[in-house]
């Protein structure tokens, strides 16, 4: 279960079309005293929004394909399942990325949903294709295709996820922040960011797509410095630098650090440069409202 530090989170119940799902908890308030900045002030999601937002996402990462909700990227070592494409490790696997699917579906768990029977245990396991080969050899079998049909069943919850996800990354920046000038200043570009955005889509796509970037494994070295450096949100919202608050100008200077942030990363590792056009096109779709 996901902690909750200094927020109020109003948990939504987001009914999946087949599966009976359990009652939502009362809002919980939970405080992180050595963080000298003031508690985060509630965000509200509605399910509707949340769906709406999760919809997007899926967009951005499968293209709209229904079989694309489960996933093998080319040039990675590991599954990337459901509408976030949430990083699923096989056992043993040692990587720089922050796996994600364990928590999502404990999350899914806690809210209901029943998994296939193979799935359905605690801990989550390791994902059980090692391979992008072995992946794609069961591509058709009854396991992943029960799969894809739990995953499309619960879009809603998986939606709510990442609202939630959203709602969690600040303290969770701020914590990662060695000094009081820092999380000030990452706590007034969020708030810019969620002031601007009616449906809140740039900052839960975003750390669903590069994550929050407190992680030291996160990082490439600077090819000049040496320098570790990142690409997550906490980058995104250092490098914002406005005070406006006119939602076109804060819309597009989150765009724009994004960009930078992404735009460093493949200059410290060359070879994502292969993502390059479809980075910036993502990015690009944060400068407007979601229709």
């Amino acid at each position: 279960m996901l902690r909750f530090f200094g927020i109020l989170v109003s948990t939504m119940a987001i009914a999946s079309s087949s599966m009976a799902l359990a009652e939502a908890p009362a809002p919980v308030l939970v405080t992180k005293p050595q963080l000298a900045v003031a508690p985060m002030k509630p965000i509200q999601v509605s399910p509707e929004l949340a769906a709406k937002v999760g919809r997007q996402v899926w967009l951005n990462e499968t293209g709209g394909v229904r079989d694309v909700i489960t996933a093998w990227n080319a040039s990675e070592d590991f599954a990337s399942l459901g509408i976030g494409h949430f990083i699923w490790f096989s056992e043993g696997l040692k990587s720089r990325f922050v796996e994600s699917f364990p928590a999502m579906m404990e999350f899914l768990r806690n809210r209901g949903a029943r998994p296939p029977r193979w799935l359905d245990v605690a801990p989550v396991p390791p994902s059980p294709w090692k391979t992008k080969q072995e992946f794609e050899r069961a591509f058709h079998s009854e396991k992943m295709t029960n799969l894809r049909a739990f995953l499309l069943d619960t879009f809603g919850l998986q939606a709510q996820f990442l609202a939630l996800r959203m709602q969690e990354a600040l303290p969770r920046i701020e914590e990662s922040l060695q000094n009081q000038k820092d999380r000030t200043h990452v706590r007034n570009q969020f708030n810019r960011v969620v002031a601007a955005s009616d449906d809140l889509y740039p900052l839960i796509d975003y750390i669903n797509f590069k994550g929050e970037g407190i992680s030291e494994s996160e990082t490439f070295s600077n090819r000049k410095s040496d320098r570790p450096e990142g690409w997550g949100l906490k980058q995104v919202l250092l490098a914002m630098q406005g005070t406006s608050k006119e939602p076109r100008v804060v819309l597009g200077e989150f765009a724009d650090a994004a960009r930078f942030a992404l735009l460093r990363r493949i200059a410290n590792n060359p070879r994502d440069k292969r993502w390059k056009q479809g980075w910036m096109a993502r990015v690009e779709t944060y400068r407007k409202p979601l229709r």
